[in-house]
């Protein structure tokens, strides 16, 4: 048999390396472990409180007080990164969603508590209004429902910076407006947040996977029959979906 460089099978056999255990360990390409992972959670105001989402089987709201039980099991698990999603009360919920921007609301009560318990654990934070607007929508509203961008854009750099200031490591604009990604990195450029991380939902789709989500922080029901097809993606868009990540990394 003569050795054809050009030559295929047999000379190129690629179940050869899928022979063994120790060869198909040695060749695979991605390896996924706790270090990679970020653990979501949802909070609720109060003390000693579980309670089921019902549309997220096995997903849980909890209270400050286990969520610091929970943040421990993390660091023991090796688990980086904790992300955190509020549920408030209706009764703190307006149509700015100013309670967003509340220095002792839910989400910085639980970043300074976080930090305390478990200073090596990052801390994500949710960068959004959709959780304290009494509407469900993402943003500030005009007279007709329209989210207007510029405004909401100007209460989003609000919240950062209010998460920011608790010690938030990463902040994450999940809102789909133009431009916020930059205003938020000067914004905390100036107030000296230099090393802030900003994790964008940079392709952020209309879809009704998020049904369930919206369950989880309690806005599915201000939300109602509404959607928010005019700020975040067509799901049939792709190339759009590489244009927005584009942009969002030129801005910081």
């Amino acid at each position: 048999m003569t050795f054809n460089s050009s030559a295929s099978f047999p000379f190129i056999r690629m179940r050869r390396m899928r022979r063994d255990a120790f060869s198909r360990n040695l060749m695979r390409e991605n390896h996924v472990t706790a270090s990679d992972l970020i653990y979501p959670v949802f909070l609720v105001d109060g003390e000693n409180r579980v309670e089921a989402v019902a549309s997220m089987p096995g997903v849980e709201r909890m209270s400050l007080d286990k969520l610091l039980e929970v943040a421990k099991d993390c660091v023991q698990l090796g688990i980086p990164v904790m992300a955190l999603f509020p549920s408030i009360d209706q009764s703190l919920k307006t149509e700015d969603g100013i309670e967003a921007t509340n220095p002792n609301g839910l989400i910085p009560r639980a970043i300074r508590a976080l930090k305390a318990a478990c200073p090596e654990l990052g801390i994500l934070t949710d960068i959004a209004l959709d959780p304290y607007t009494s509407h469900g929508q993402d943003g500030v509203i005009d007279a007709n429902g329209y989210v207007l961008n510029d405004e909401t854009t100007a209460m989003l750099v609000r919240q950062a910076l209010c998460h920011a200031e608790a010690g938030a490591d990463v902040v994450a604009p999940s809102d789909m407006m133009d431009g916020r990604i930059g205003a938020i990195r000067i914004a905390l450029e100036e107030k000296g947040f230099i090393y802030t991380r900003i994790m964008a939902y940079s392709a952020k789709y209309a879809s009704a996977f998020y049904g369930p989500f919206r369950d989880a922080v309690g806005s599915s029901g201000n939300l109602g029959k509404s959607n928010k097809a005019n700020y975040q993606m067509d799901p049939a868009n792709s190339n759009e979906a590489l244009r927005e990540v584009a942009l969002d990394l030129a801005e910081g």
